[in-house]
């Protein structure tokens, strides 16, 4: 495949871009081969592309000589790339909600998100692509500063402090309205996440406890664990144990607070 023209021809399916489902595609070559250089494919890994879209860094994973599932809900795009890539015997472009897809087994995975379903996917990503070494996704830059705020912002969360606990985090790059097609109004992140799992841990378990944690933010943290203890004795016992303040906040806490606190009623 030519890259120029390859290119050329995505410029053209603007006209076909659902603004309702957030697509945008990235026209420009560079920061395609780049973003897809991030991955740091090898021949034996099993690539998942979630939102292809019309294959600008689709063109590059094909190059990599790797097993890739190109998926996407869009069946018209799919057709695109199925017809684009079918020399390629390793790309496999299919029609799936990535939200309801089975993630094991995929040892990386690649994304340019819908801004729409950012934190769903996220969330689904790092709780159940339990396979997966490393991740390469590219988001508004309000989601991607939202999900990497700091303890005691106002935007520090459930998905941030368990994308902290899962392993190393990296901004790549910013990029800018004008490399895509249709323009959209915001800046764009491109981020890779370094997964270190530790396999008898639950992450699940452990999220979902976070985000009763921060039920009521504006609430103290000992509040909101009483409620979600449901037995004020057994939380004063537990709390007992602990140094915390209790007039701390959720978004004052610190993941090595939280864990102590999980394992404490774990335990």
């Amino acid at each position: 495949m030519n890259e120029t023209e390859y290119f050329e021809t995505i410029k053209t399916y603007r006209l076909f871009a659902k603004k309702e489902v957030g697509q945008n595609f990235l026209i420009s070559p560079k920061i395609s081969k780049e973003i897809v250089g991030f991955l740091r494919c090898e021949s034996e890994d099993n690539v998942l592309e979630i939102g292809p879209g019309a294959g600008s860094l689709s063109f590059y994973l094909a190059l990599e000589n790797v097993s890739a599932t190109l998926m996407d809900i869009d069946e018209a795009l799919i057709i695109k790339l199925r017809n684009d890539f079918k020399d390629y015997p390793k790309i496999k472009p299919v029609v799936f909600n990535a939200l309801k897809a089975d993630l094991q087994g995929f040892s990386k995975i690649l994304g340019n998100l819908p801004y729409y379903i950012t934190n769903h996917l996220l969330e689904k990503i790092f709780l159940e692509a339990e396979d997966a070494s490393l991740g390469v996704f590219m988001v508004q830059k309000e989601a991607f500063e939202r999900i990497t705020s700091p303890q005691k912002s106002k935007n520090y969360c459930p998905l941030g402090i368990l994308l902290s606990l899962l392993g190393k985090t990296e901004k790549l790059l910013t990029v800018s309205p004008s490399m895509f097609t249709p323009t959209p109004h915001v800046d764009s992140v491109v981020f890779r996440v370094e997964f270190h799992r530790k396999k008898d841990f639950s992450y699940k378990n452990f999220y979902l406890f976070l985000k009763e944690m921060f039920l009521s933010r504006r609430k103290t943290l000992f509040f909101n664990f009483s409620n979600y203890v449901k037995d004020s004795s057994l939380a004063k016992n537990i709390w007992s144990k602990l140094s915390f303040s209790s007039f701390l906040r959720p978004e004052e806490t610190s993941l090595e607070q939280f864990l102590l606190l999980y394992h404490l009623l774990k335990d």
